[in-house]
């Protein structure tokens, strides 16, 4: 297995420019780098490290921390039976944007996609941003966590089941759940 001080020596000697971290995580090497250099370092590690496989395109919000999102791509090398995690973290911005990845790994598109309609995070460069799996007319971003829960509306007029965090959990006195006295 390949480990962070080795990515780090790679990087360093061809972006000697570069602004990185690597570290050693607990479950694979993650290389930390600022948005505007994602696709070079994405293709870096495709051609030279033979990471050849985007498996996965995901976010993270991190709500009340600073830097707040998290955009992490997690790399798969077929030769060397080997996984990387390359990181990008995004201020907390009404509309975060960082570039495509989608001209290293085509597969990103559908990521990105889905990364978009859940986070909101704009994807600089993307063939075809829109939403994916929500409505088109869907107002906000649901994997946000300053988005509202709500409610379910049901058919009965003047009801509403309230969301979880809001509901009354009864209390028993008999010592036995869901028997109330």
């Amino acid at each position: 297995m390949t480990t962070a001080l080795e990515f780090d020596a790679r990087l360093r000697e061809r972006f000697p420019e570069l602004e990185f971290t690597a570290t050693d995580e607990l479950d694979m090497p993650t290389v930390v780098v600022a948005g505007r250099d994602i696709a070079n370092v994405l293709e870096f590690f495709r051609d030279d490290c033979a990471f050849n496989m985007l498996t996965d395109l995901s976010a993270c919000d991190w709500l009340g921390r600073d830097p707040r999102y998290h955009v992490n791509y997690h790399l798969y090398s077929l030769d060397n039976n080997a996984r990387l995690r390359v990181k990008v973290t995004l201020d907390d911005a009404p509309e975060p944007h960082v570039p495509t990845a989608t001209t290293v790994f085509p597969a990103a598109n559908w990521h990105e996609r889905e990364v978009f309609d859940f986070f909101g995070i704009h994807f600089d460069g993307h063939p075809d941003l829109r939403r994916i799996l929500m409505p088109d007319d869907w107002d906000g971003y649901p994997h946000r966590k300053d988005y509202p829960l709500g409610g379910t509306k049901v058919e009965f007029k003047g009801a509403l089941v309230p969301p979880p965090d809001l509901r009354r959990q009864p209390t028993t006195t008999t010592g036995y759940p869901g028997r109330l006295s």
